[in-house]
């Protein structure tokens, strides 16, 4: 790969399966922070001048090659995100990442929609799931537990009801959650029926 310069060399991975819709990535080289939340601050801002939302900031990896990923999504339901909008904010963070002089050791950033388990992070995220499954990891136990998985039946100003498949209900502090996924739900074909002799 070339030397990382002003404008960072960029290229695109297109990740997919037979099953599954596919995810949109794009990674570029860079130089950057190792703080989330400068990332967070600088991306955020890139992302609605696209009418795009900044949905999740990772850090990954260690030593001078770590991964910085980011994920972009939309609040219309009706525009995806493409792979033209993974480049466009690569390029503008890569170049105000070296604007902001956030600049410790080499990372690849990657720009990607969330694919089809998006992360949940705040209230406005579980609304748009509302009714569907989810997994939820807790920072601390609620009720002996840290983990749920069911549907996600209520969305309040500062906590979530999740059912699980036996029925059990339980309401969660959105403030308190450590992780939470949508877990998306294949349809389910029906085997074909044999034709009778």
């Amino acid at each position: 790969m070339e030397e990382v310069g002003p404008s960072p060399a960029s290229f695109c991975l297109i990740l997919s399966r037979p099953d599954r819709p596919r995810r949109i990535a794009l990674m570029t080289e860079v130089r950057v922070s190792t703080t989330g939340s400068k990332i967070w601050a600088i991306a955020e801002p890139l992302a609605a001048e696209r009418g795009l939302e900044l949905l999740d900031v990772e850090l990954a990896g260690s030593g001078s090659r770590q991964l910085v990923r980011i994920f972009l999504d939309s609040p219309d339901p009706a525009r995806a995100v493409s792979l033209e909008d993974c480049e466009a904010v690569s390029r503008r963070l890569g170049d105000a990442l070296e604007a902001h002089e956030a600049v410790r050791s080499n990372y690849m950033l990657e720009v990607s929609s969330p694919g089809l388990n998006r992360p949940l992070k705040r209230v406005e995220h579980f609304e748009r799931v509302l009714g569907k499954k989810v997994r939820v990891r807790m920072r601390n136990e609620v009720d002996g537990r840290r983990n749920f998985l069911g549907r996600l039946d209520e969305v309040a100003e500062d906590s979530i009801t999740v059912t699980e498949e036996g029925g059990r209900t339980t309401r969660l502090m959105v403030a308190d959650v450590e992780k939470a996924n949508l877990e998306y739900e294949f349809e389910k074909k029906e085997p074909p029926r044999r034709r009778r002799r």
